[in-house]
């Protein structure tokens, strides 16, 4: 195993310095358990014969869906 080294961890990251700002909170949004959650809550309830996101995808994580303008704030 390579012993962990700043230079290998920075190697790792350096990407983030070209993400878009958009790009740069999705890549945090989507590291978060909390954010998981609610997404696994939205898959399961797509099932539905008229499914609709939780409102915590649009309220709590400010996601905005394409063809749903009730939320397209």
């Amino acid at each position: 195993m390579r012993p962990f080294t700043r230079e290998r961890l920075a190697a790792r990251y350096r990407y983030i310095e070209s993400l878009s700002p958009d790009g740069l909170v999705w890549e945090l949004v989507r590291r978060s358990a909390a954010y998981r959650e609610d997404y696994v809550a939205a898959v399961e309830r797509a099932h539905e014969p008229q499914p609709e996101a939780p409102l915590s995808l649009y309220a709590r994580w400010r996601l905005r869906f394409p063809g749903n303008s009730r939320h397209d704030r």
